[in-house]
């Protein structure tokens, strides 16, 4: 039997030549899987090429992902898309715009059953606010006019991202104003495109003097109560006045904690949200219904017509626990009264509706 080493004959050129070939397009396929690769190729090729891969990136989890359903240049109404899990039954990030006149389901009665205070991380640039989700953002869609019943049309963007972030970041501000910015093109809404903020940050106290060149300036020509810290009082106006929901609040500076937050919020929308608010809450006397300007124990409302569409204004004044007011409900009264008043001036609005003296009981 012959021994030795045996003699292993080299493969030919052309085997040589496939198994090149095979493992580029291995290499290549996992190059193209690694999860670092993904955000910039669901920027390129999902929710119409309005996305930033770099703004993906800070948001997306290091996993392997899939494209959700995307109705981007589908002639949809509702414009969706975003990233799922690899199973495709959870979502990652989801975005969502569609045009809204004040429907029962539509996207803002879903945002809001009542209206609460809400968390203001944006430039006044920036039409809306971090919501239960993610962010949020109201334009008015001047060029697709008002429907059969007189309502205007609104763009509302929303942006799905608790998922991926616990509190307000640059990157998912700047991916729901580049989606609304999108949005506004594609539904034909007429918004003026929306600039892009570099980041989010908790709206400033101001002092009273400050406050003079912001829509809440009529704080500094009042009369304001004494703080019950006895301190001076400061001043957050976080909004435009042309917002769709806009916002002043009295600080007291000797603890740091809003005693009156003022809000106006413009549209059909919110009307049912407001009674709701009221029945739920308000002990409502006879001869008195949901729909009325009324003053609880905690908060009062006061109403308007704005532009041919309801305005509701709020005035929220509750300690931690909302057991009692921080302010007696006397001067929320008139804080509200001249908020109101302000806001109506500045806004062209009428038949103005205020709270009377009454101050009813909570529901039991």
């Amino acid at each position: 039997m012959a021994t030795g080493t045996r003699a292993w004959r080299m493969p030919s050129r052309r085997v040589l030549g496939i198994l090149a070939v095979v493992l580029a397009v291995v290499a290549g396929v996992g190059w193209w899987a690694k999860p670092v690769w993904q955000p910039w190729w669901y920027a390129a090729t999902l929710c119409g090429g309005n996305l930033s891969g770099d703004d993906l990136a800070e948001l997306l989890p290091n996993e392997r992902l899939q494209a959700a359903e995307d109705t981007f240049g589908s002639g949809h109404s509702l414009l969706r898309c975003g990233v799922d899990e690899n199973d495709g039954e959870h979502f990652v990030l989801k975005l969502e715009a569609q045009t809204d006149t004040g429907e029962s389901l539509g996207p803002l009665a879903m945002e809001f059953t009542i209206p609460r205070d809400l968390h203001y991380a944006y430039p006044r640039s920036v039409p809306g606010f971090y919501g239960r989700s993610g962010p949020v953002i109201i334009q008015e869609c001047p060029k697709l006019g008002r429907d059969s019943e007189g309502r205007k049309r609104r763009l509302v963007t929303k942006v799905y991202a608790n998922v991926v972030e616990r509190a307000p970041s640059p990157q998912s501000l700047r991916t729901a104003v580049r989606f609304a910015n999108g949005a506004n093109a594609e539904l034909g809404c007429g918004a003026g495109p929306l600039p892009l903020p570099d980041r989010v940050e908790p709206a400033r106290k101001l002092s009273l003097s400050q406050a003079e060149g912001t829509m809440c300036a009529w704080l500094a020509r009042d009369t304001l109560p004494r703080s019950p810290s006895g301190r001076k009082w400061q001043v957050i106006a976080p909004t435009d006045e042309r917002a769709p929901i806009t916002s002043c609040s009295l600080i007291d500076s000797g603890t740091g904690e809003s005693a009156v937050s003022l809000t106006g919020w413009y549209g059909n929308w919110a009307e049912e949200p407001f009674e709701t608010l009221l029945s739920a809450n308000v002990r409502i006397p006879k001869g008195h219904s949901a729909q009325d300007a009324l003053l609880g124990e905690t908060f009062g409302r006061a109403k308007a017509r704005c532009a041919g569409e309801p305005a509701n204004f709020l005035a929220n004044s509750y300690t931690g626990d909302h057991s009692r007011s921080v302010l007696p409900m006397s001067e929320v009264r008139h804080l509200l009264n001249e908020f109101a008043a302000d806001q109506a001036e500045r806004r062209g609005c009428t038949t103005l509706e205020l709270p009377g003296r009454t101050v009813h009981p909570d529901v039991d």
